[in-house]
């Protein structure tokens, strides 16, 4: 038939040209993040299924232990751990299981350190014990390859023996942070806590050394004037030297029980573990946490008196202007958006400071507004729930932004939410964020 092979020859044209567009065997392009979302769609998978009980809204206050989701989110990929291991799950909770050595226990949230292409796990693992000698613990760094396909795998550890023992399965271990310590070098802060002990250690990522062990001191922040992505932030201070960077945690006595031990808190050169500062020094109850990009949350309750306090520190100790609590009972929990707000969230009410001057912006309830119970914040936007449901307001102003998001968060970024799944079975949600 006339012109049959001009159509042929354009049909093979066209379906080559598709075929180059589409980009092969490429992996799909990611959807649009959303720098904060403030919408999410219906869940797309849900993780640790039977697990809902811990992961609600409710935070333990202990020395700043806090039973925070054991998930970390990377882009459209999720780090987790359970049952003492690690996985890698995608936005359909689709897991893959990384190879741990043998005997290690993971309990906290891994990190991923995008800049080190790694993601940090803290692991317990038992000392073997040897004639009189008992066996003991050790705190462990894991770094795992950071990587959405193929299979993650352990490149390397690093192991600090602690003086004392306990099952590796009954401390709770965390990666508090990752400072950068000068000289390209950055430096991750591990800590373990158990019934009457805690422990935290410092790790030079580069040479993949334990630089410091300090017994006794549970790390709550890690200060080095930068946001999670290496890159300073507006207003912070940042020391000139290698040893500028700053871990900031309770001291608490040996042998000392949750919640009632007069306690201190104390600032750790990040490289060297000497100190640096001390204050708060007889309090009780301490919670330690990131406030800003070279400031730190304490909370408590103050000797003496047991009312409780909330106060923030710089890097070097110094104080900021002093919080008022009123007749709470309790000191709230606080997060840092990651930017330039800390919203600090208790029973009867949540309010912001800002992260350089920690001059309150807002607080509720006020003005015919119940405060909503804070989930988290995250870039300028604060996520939590009310009596009316998931809600998300504004991290600077208070005022909502939008009253009907569909989620509430607890681990949050541009891409995807988790937060409590619902059901008998319950476990941790994953919502993709849609705006």
């Amino acid at each position: 038939m006339p012109g049959t092979g001009r159509v042929v020859g354009l049909i093979v044209l066209v379906v080559a040209l598709l075929a180059g567009c589409s980009g092969g065997g490429d992996a799909p392009a990611p959807p649009p993040a959303h720098d904060p979302p403030t919408a999410f769609g219906p869940p797309s998978g849900t993780l640790l299924r039977g697990s809902s009980s811990s992961y609600s809204s409710t935070y333990s206050t202990s020395y700043g232990t806090t039973p925070e989701p054991p998930v970390a989110l990377d882009g459209t990929t999720v780090w987790f751990a359970d049952s003492g291991g690690v996985s890698r799950a995608d936005s359909s909770a689709s897991a893959t299981p990384v190879a741990l050595p043998p005997g290690r226990w993971v309990s906290g949230a891994p990190r991923p350190v995008p800049g080190a292409g790694l993601v940090l796990a803290a692991s317990a693992t038992t000392v073997p014990g040897s004639g009189t000698t008992p066996p003991g613990l050790a705190l462990e760094a894991l770094a795992v390859t950071r990587t959405d396909t193929g299979a993650p795998t352990v490149a390397w550890t690093a192991s600090a023996p602690l003086p004392w023992a306990e099952s590796s399965h009954s401390v709770h271990t965390a990666v508090t942070g990752v400072a950068a310590a000068g000289d390209g070098h950055r430096v991750a802060v591990l800590s373990v806590t158990g019934n009457t002990h805690r422990a935290s250690v410092g790790v030079d990522l580069d040479t993949r050394q334990v630089l410091w062990v300090a017994d006794g001191f549970l790390a709550g922040a890690v200060l080095d004037g930068r946001g999670p992505d290496g890159e300073p932030l507006p207003g912070a201070v940042i020391p000139a030297g290698s040893q500028g960077a700053t871990v900031v945690g309770a001291e608490v006595p040996p042998g000392g029980g949750p919640g009632y031990t007069p306690s201190s808190v104390v600032g750790l050169d990040v490289v060297t573990g000497a100190r640096r500062f001390a204050a708060d020094e007889g309090s009780t109850a301490l919670t330690v946490s990131r406030a800003g990009p070279s400031s730190a949350v304490v909370g408590g309750r103050q000797a003496g008196t047991a009312r409780a306090f909330l106060a923030v520190l710089g890097a070097d100790g110094s104080p900021r202007p002093p919080v008022d609590l009123g007749t709470a009972s309790s000191a709230p929990r606080c997060v840092w958006d990651e930017a330039s707000v800390t919203v600090c969230s208790g029973p009867n009410r949540t309010f912001a400071l800002d992260a350089v001057s920690a001059q309150l912006l807002w607080s509720l309830p006020a003005a015919g507004r119940v405060p909503p119970q804070m989930t988290t914040a995250w870039h300028g936007a604060v996520y939590g729930t009310t009596v009316n449901g998931p809600v998300v307001v504004d991290g600077r102003t208070g005022r909502d932004r939008n009253p009907a998001p569909g989620a509430a968060p607890v681990v949050v970024d541009g891409y995807l939410g988790i937060g409590p799944g619902g059901g008998l079975l319950g476990g941790l949600a994953i919502s993709p964020a849609t705006g």
